[in-house]
């Protein structure tokens, strides 16, 4: 009886699937295997696999793919049906490919038994385990074997991919909180909003992310991913004219995500109002990085008049005091001279009150 558990086991990690595929090829006397997906147009995929020859599997990506005389017949296998190959290796047709002579053969392989875990547009994943060397095909209990555990490695799949999703989104805002300031849209590969915060609600009216992706907005979020530039945009929402700043950022996910929800977030758009007056969280400055009180004053002032020249005057203190506490102030924040200090207050932008 194979350990349904360790299943799931790699559905909470998905760096357990090698060894769960190790498992599953001893559990049915195989050789090798490969457990994998891939998503449409988005390029998404992920896969693992034991025992095969990496160059026999590079040769298959970069010669043999198209020459797969066996892939059709899988293709049209039904969702959830494993079908073993040996009885289509046994054609005369089959062993006169050109597939067959060069890649089947020379590995020894003696059956496939593949299973398509899921089918569905835009959505393939399989699992297939092969017998190679002087071996027997596999057999009706064989494929009754794995036709018990089918329905469990697709759930597998899917819980994985929407642990993974939901990681990635939130790294996703992670990788983009330093940029935002009014408010950040998550937009896709192809441009389409996935996630408008209420902020944004705010800032725009949209109460819904098809309202915004019908608009010039959304229209313009799309633009300023596509290009990698910031977008200066004068937008009516209502009767009020707003002039926004949309500057985009790629973001990395892992696409193994994609599969039960579809592609996530590839873009992360900050809105920024760029008529509305801003200011620095001094207070949050201090507090991270304990800054004394008189530090802070300095700090407050020379960000304030972009320039250290005068802070004694007008903080009625000793030049070589307020030197003193702007060394400390860059010792205590890492920054290595006034530029480097002015980069860094910018993560402290808030909007002025």
């Amino acid at each position: 009886m194979f350990p349904v558990e360790s299943i799931y086991d790699a559905a909470a990690d998905e760096r357990l699937f090698p060894d769960l595929l190790r498992r599953i090829v001893d559990h049915f006397g195989a050789q090798a295997g490969f457990l994998g997906w891939m998503g449409g147009a988005s390029g998404a995929g992920f896969q693992a696999e034991y025992g095969n020859d990496p160059a026999f599997l590079q040769s298959y990506v970069e010669t043999y793919a198209p020459l797969d005389i066996l892939r059709p017949a899988l293709m049209d296998t039904p969702e959830g049906e494993p079908r073993p190959a040996y009885p289509l290796l046994q054609s005369d047709e089959i062993q006169e490919s050109r597939f067959y002579r060069e890649y089947i053969a020379p590995q020894g392989i003696v059956d496939n038994l593949a299973t398509n875990l899921i089918k569905r547009d835009g959505m393939f994943a399989t699992v297939a385990i092969l017998r190679t060397g002087d071996v027997a095909p596999f057999d009706t209990g064989d494929i009754e074997a794995m036709r018990v555990l089918v329905p469990h490695l697709r759930r597998a799949v899917y819980l994985s991919s929407h642990r993974i999703g939901q990681a990635d989104l939130l790294s996703a805002y992670r990788q983009s909180a330093e940029g935002a300031r009014d408010g950040l849209v998550l937009l896709g590969d192809d441009g389409r909003i996935l996630d408008l915060g209420p902020e944004i609600e705010r800032l725009t009216g949209f109460a819904s992310i098809e309202a915004a992706g019908r608009s010039a907005f959304g229209r313009a979020l799309a633009r300023a991913a596509h290009d990698g530039k910031p977008v200066l945009h004068e937008f009516s929402f209502g009767k009020r004219p707003v002039r926004l700043l949309l500057a985009s950022r790629a973001l990395s996910r892992n696409r193994y995500g994609d599969v039960s929800e579809g592609p996530g977030a590839a873009y992360a758009v900050s809105v920024t109002e760029v008529d509305r007056r801003w200011g620095l969280a001094y207070d949050a400055i201090a507090s991270a990085h304990d800054l004394t009180p008189g530090e802070t004053r300095v700090l407050q002032d020379v960000l304030t008049h972009g320039e250290m020249i005068g802070t004694s005057d007008r903080l009625g203190i000793a030049r070589a005091t307020a030197r003193s506490h702007l060394h400390r102030i860059y010792a205590k924040t890492e920054t290595s001279g006034f530029p480097d200090l002015c980069l860094f207050a910018h993560r402290f932008i808030v909007a002025a009150t």
